[in-house]
């Protein structure tokens, strides 16, 4: 597993994706996601328009910014091939196969975005139950509520 395993391209979700170079067996790791640890969240200002943090602890934030860590590129999607999994003992950060990857497959994996972070972010990921939000797993069905009782009636 190295960089050279993926690469950044154009992708029919968002911008940049990042796609499989080669096959990736379920739970392989797949690309680690490098950058500086800090204590506050990056802004949007201060990394070029686009935020590619991650928090892997409450108050501690992983700055994945620097143009040498393709895992940025990696786009959300309601039925990811891979998860994002934070090692303590190795203080990494890894994008890991949830399943077998095909070479040329774009990586994808559950931004886990909260219910109030959903709202500002649309979901692009084609698959046929998306909820067109981004938003974590387990909150899917209480932003499908929320939808259903928000919408303007007959």
């Amino acid at each position: 597993m190295s960089a050279a395993d993926v690469e950044s391209r154009p992708s029919p979700i968002a911008g940049l994706g990042l796609f499989a170079k080669r096959e990736f067996t379920e739970g392989e790791r797949i690309s680690r996601y490098s950058g500086v640890t800090t204590l506050e969240p990056p802004s949007a200002a201060s990394s070029g328009g686009k935020v590619y943090a991650l928090e892997i602890a409450p108050g501690r934030w992983l700055d994945g910014t620097s143009e040498d860590n393709p895992s940025r590129h990696a786009n959300h999607a309601c039925h990811p091939n891979a998860e994002l999994i934070w090692h303590e003992e190795e203080s990494e950060a890894w994008l890991t196969a949830r399943r077998p990857i095909t070479a040329g497959e774009e990586i994808t994996f559950d931004y886990g975005f909260s219910l109030a972070e959903s709202l500002f972010h649309p979901c692009a990921c084609g698959a046929s139950d998306c909820v067109g939000r981004i938003i974590a797993t387990p909150l899917r069905p209480a932003l499908r509520r929320h939808l259903r009782f928000s919408r303007p009636r007959d």
